[in-house]
């Protein structure tokens, strides 16, 4: 019998909803730009997305993203 040299555990949903989190934080960076949106607004728009399809989203919209977005 082979004995496991490494072990990967997928996590994710399972302890924490990290999507959830995610969007959170993303609220909070666009809050910082003068843009309000929800959670619920923000999991549909952007889970799964990458940030780059943020910026473009509410570059269309006519909104200004900072180059620094997200702020570290």
């Amino acid at each position: 019998m082979m004995r496991a040299h490494l072990i990967i555990f997928d996590c994710d949903g399972v302890l924490v909803d990290s999507e959830l989190l995610s969007c959170r934080c993303l609220c909070e960076a666009l809050a910082g730009c003068g843009i309000e949106v929800g959670v619920e607004e923000t999991l549909d728009l952007f889970l799964g997305r990458s940030l780059d399809a943020v910026v473009e989203h509410y570059q269309g919209l006519g909104r200004s993203i900072p180059r620094n977005f997200p702020p570290s």
